[in-house]
């Protein structure tokens, strides 16, 4: 999203978290946090290792629990194989062999995106990893 119309409803988002009382920040935080526990559940259903985040709207998770070991790997054939799209994380480590079991997950969607993504999720319930 850019242009002034977007930079227009971002000063407009911010002017009424000025102005809103206590209820605004809680409702916020409540809504965040039962995306982030409706990311994790599901993510834990499928059968990955989950990092509940505290403070982030990612999630990380553990690739190896469903045989794989490349997250840049994963993430490629997320898109193609499932039709979802996920983080490779190890781009962001010193050494990046540190993360490439982990993959990142955005919680910052709808209810009905979420869903969707992890009912085609489920797919890797049942399908062998590649050598990943």
């Amino acid at each position: 999203p850019s242009g002034a119309a977007y930079a227009l409803q971002n000063r407009m988002t911010l002017a009424r978290a000025f102005v809103a009382d206590d209820s605004f920040f809680r409702d916020l935080h409540n809504d965040y946090r039962a995306r982030r526990d409706r990311l994790c559940d599901g993510l834990r259903d499928i059968g990955l290792g989950v990092l509940v985040p505290a403070g982030t709207y990612f999630v990380m998770t553990d690739i190896r629990t469903l045989g794989y070991h490349d997250d840049v790997a994963f993430c490629r054939m997320l898109p193609e194989k499932i039709g979802v799209a996920a983080i490779p994380p190890s781009s962001f480590y010193v050494n990046p062999h540190e993360g490439r079991h982990l993959v990142r997950w955005a919680f910052c969607k709808t209810d009905d995106v979420l869903d969707e993504g992890l009912r085609r999720l489920q797919k890797l319930k049942h399908k062998p990893a590649a050598s990943t």
